[in-house]
């Protein structure tokens, strides 16, 4: 009976917790959690760390994760991978800083695809503003599909951005895309080998 009192309460703090991101409730149910109390559903479906998504509690997810780094990996109940439900919610660029900054691998795959390759899906500014961390914490830009997605979204910015970036462009990949936007793609690539030289 106490067990169980004592268990409601916690989720409850919890719950207000991952509905409010208030730091100052975190030492108080740090040392009581689990992983499975993160990750069991609350208040009828969403579990904490999928609430606290939602929300876009960045500094409360990095708490959680700097706690329990081994959720970094995990899913949640629906079964997505967390990175995938952070790079889903309209703080994504918090929330994927928290992550990386906790252990997070920059070239971490989801779904047989890479965490730069999904930034890609977002719209061309945010997707510089995505992959623009993932490179701050090393993440490897260097495959031809990146800057041939770019090509064929039109954006020359996003296209100038990854070029700039060292991906590179393989010309058996260009048929049926832009010329003009090929070429500008190339002449950035160039660009930067002659920077890279005098660097």
């Amino acid at each position: 009976m106490l067990k169980k009192l004592k268990q409601r309460r916690l989720r409850s703090k919890l719950l207000e917790l991952a509905k409010s991101g208030d730091l100052q409730l975190w030492p108080k149910v740090r040392d009581e959690l689990t992983v499975e109390d993160l990750t069991a559903p609350l208040d009828g479906h969403a579990s904490a760390l999928e609430l606290c998504i939602e929300q876009g509690q960045a500094k409360l997810l990095g708490e959680i994760l700097h706690r329990f780094p081994e959720l970094n990996e995990s899913q949640l109940s629906s079964g997505q991978p967390i990175v995938a439900a952070v790079l889903a919610s309209e703080q994504a660029l918090l929330l994927l800083s928290a992550m990386l900054s906790q252990g997070l691998g920059p070239d971490t795959e989801v779904a047989g695809k890479t965490l730069v390759e999904l930034a890609l899906q977002h719209p061309p500014e945010q997707a510089m503003l995505l992959i623009n961390r993932l490179a701050q914490h090393g993440a490897s830009l260097d495959t031809p599909k990146l800057l041939i997605h770019a090509i064929r979204s039109g954006h020359q910015p996003l296209v100038k951005f990854l070029a700039d970036s060292g991906a590179p462009l393989v010309v058996e990949g260009v048929d049926g895309l832009d010329p003009e936007l090929v070429a500008f793609a190339q002449r950035a690539i160039d660009d930067k080998k002659i920077r890279d030289m005098w660097a």
